[in-house]
């Protein structure tokens, strides 16, 4: 079945908000969180090609994860 307009909307505006609180993010976390949740990337291959060690990656993508959090519940 086709979305309705209303959903395609609705959609298209937490899209919006997801990217408008990902800008905010620090450039690391910005990209790790890309990386693994929109390219589906593993953490490894993002640890990989940051240069950085697995345990750095994921606490990167954790405290980003809490951050884009804490920016869409303000934006509600």
């Amino acid at each position: 079945p086709v979305p309705l307009a209303e959903e395609q909307m609705v959609d298209a505006e937490h899209s919006a908000r997801v990217h408008g609180c990902l800008a905010e993010l620090d450039a690391n976390q910005s990209e790790a969180i890309r990386g693994a949740y929109l390219e589906g990337q593993t953490y490894a291959m993002l640890a990989a090609r940051q240069g950085v060690p697995l345990g750095t990656m994921k606490s990167r993508i954790r405290r980003g994860l809490a951050r884009l959090k804490i920016c869409l519940e303000r934006d509600e």
